[in-house]
């Protein structure tokens, strides 16, 4: 049978494992408030038994490891709903930034300054000979196109933002994938590298903070790595104990940051396979949504100035002299022909090519319409070369009333920048760019509302799992406390018959 020195071992052992075990609800405690911390718990298992004669008795009671209560799949899915929440918040902001320069309070905006530009072209038209009117003309010209300029230069100030935030995050993100490729390192070297309880903790910590900054996918390989891609899967970030840099730099259209992973001795553009985090969503933001709005501001201010220049040059106005002149654009700028001599697209939009008439492959050029055009400095001068007449007659306002009737009518704005009016009124055209503005930020929002609600429940689910609840500690705790104090008895029982044994044993002598 078991001798009583075996018992002690026992006891010991006991003992022993109460106490490691306290010792792993002290650690929960301790990290109650810790972020990203996963309760721990000692995991117990019987020592190997012995055979005493025909008889197998079991030698205590071993802590055989200290086990984080995390759910793998849990936490990726955390990681992956964190990321887009970042990145559908970062695209709202952005487009709720430039909302307000699309409103229109019946003083200010798009539609208003429009509306009051035609109508005093209608109001001159009703005395196309008094001066004063011409003049009042050309004031409503350059509020329109003052408006054109703010609203194209608030979108613009907003690309610039974007774009010093990218920089401003490839720094932050190569910290981060840096610090995860140590981890990674520290972790597999371990005899046991699912034991870093701490260590991956702090990974799966970085890994969410990375997430918010970058869209990523992540994996584990056998040696409990984390193997990072971006969410689009077009380079790795971190593989084992190495992390691969980003980098920023000016190139492309307007020398705008593009970003690059390095890759060995070469690197490999990244910069429009980004869907997550705040990169992704400042580089949709640069890259796709915010020049779609200047795109169409363009459009429109480019085809107004387009539409006007046209009929105003088939009319006739009168100089500083009183001489009937024709031809005589209302709007110049760097997106009208200006050409001199003038030839067939003086006062036009821009072509490919000047010289040749529009085709598929001659479109109007209508980028920057909406910051170049002015009021042509002649017309400024001598606001009375505004054309309202057809022939030159005196009194004539048959232009003037053609002019005044482009407010209302259709296939007026080339929208897709074939040199074709396929929209308008111009009115319209505001409208539904103030409409997209509107919803664009209105879905961001939702979506970021919802991805935020998912990442909360997703978060609390996680911590039902793994986080420290206190009264489970409490519980746990009295009850390896209580263990401890049994086994301390018992061994002292042991201990009084070793004792009792040793005396008996003496006498006998």
């Amino acid at each position: 049978m078991a001798n009583l020195s075996s018992n002690l071992g026992i006891g010991l052992s006991g003992l022993q494992a109460s106490q490691e075990a306290m010792s792993v609800i002290g650690h929960n405690i301790a990290n109650v408030n810790t972020p990203g911390y996963t309760q721990q718990a000692a995991v117990l298992n019987t020592n190997p038994s012995q055979n005493f004669g025909n008889l197998m008795f079991g030698t205590g009671v071993t802590v055989s490891a200290v086990q984080s209560l995390r759910d793998q799949f849990l936490n990726l899915q955390v990681t992956q709903s964190i990321s887009s929440q970042s990145g559908s918040e970062t695209l709202y902001n952005g487009v709720s930034a430039v909302s307000p320069a699309f409103k229109d309070d019946g003083t200010t905006g798009l539609n208003t300054q429009i509306s009051q530009f035609f109508t005093s072209l209608q109001t001159l038209a009703g005395n196309p000979e008094n001066a004063a009117l011409s003049e009042n003309v050309v004031g409503m010209a350059q509020s329109m196109l003052a408006e054109f300029q703010s609203v194209r230069q608030t979108v613009g100030g907003q690309i610039s933002s974007a774009n010093n935030e990218i920089g401003s995050l490839v720094p932050q993100i190569n910290t981060i994938t840096a610090q995860i490729a140590s981890l990674n390192s520290q972790i597999s070297n371990l005899v046991n590298p699912g034991g870093a309880n701490d260590a991956i903790d702090q990974r799966q910590q970085l890994t969410d903070q990375l997430a918010k900054l970058v869209g990523i996918q992540v994996s584990t390989d056998s040696q409990n790595n984390y193997q990072i891609t971006l969410d689009s899967g077009a380079a790795t970030l971190v593989s084992g104990s190495a992390s691969y840099q980003m980098k920023a730099a000016p190139g492309g259209a307007g020398n705008l940051l593009q970003v690059s992973v390095a890759s060995g001795n070469t690197s490999i553009d990244v910069t429009g396979q980004i869907n997550g985090g705040q990169l992704g969503g400042d580089l949709q933001l640069r890259d796709k949504i915010l020049p779609g709005y200047q795109a169409q501001v363009d459009q429109l201010a480019g085809s107004l100035a387009d539409q006007v220049n046209t009929v105003a040059m088939q009319g006739y106005g009168t100089d500083a002299n009183g001489n009937s002149v024709t031809g005589t654009p209302i709007f110049t700028g760097g997106c009208i022909d200006t050409s001199n001599p003038p030839d067939a697209n003086y006062g036009h939009i821009n072509l490919k090519d000047n010289t040749q008439p529009l085709s598929a492959t001659n479109l109007p050029i209508y980028t920057g319409a909406a910051s170049s055009l002015v009021v042509n400095p002649k017309v400024l001068a001598t606001p009375t070369l505004i054309a309202t007449s057809k022939d030159g007659t005196a009194g004539d306002n048959t232009v003037a009333l053609q002019l005044a009737a482009l407010a209302n009518a259709s296939g007026t704005v080339d929208t897709n920048g074939d040199g074709v009016g396929d929209s308008g009124p111009f009115s319209t055209v505001v409208t539904g760019l103030v409409n997209l503005v509107g919803t664009q930020a209105q879905s961001f929002n939702t979506t970021a509302t919802n991805q935020q609600n998912l990442t909360t429940a997703l978060q609390t689910q996680k911590a039902s799992v793994s986080g420290v609840d206190l009264d489970q500690e409490a519980s746990q705790l009295l009850a390896y406390q209580q263990s401890y104090q049994a086994s301390a008895q018992f061994i002292s029982t042991i201990s009084q018959l070793v004792n009792q044994l040793m005396a008996t044993m003496a006498a006998a002598h």
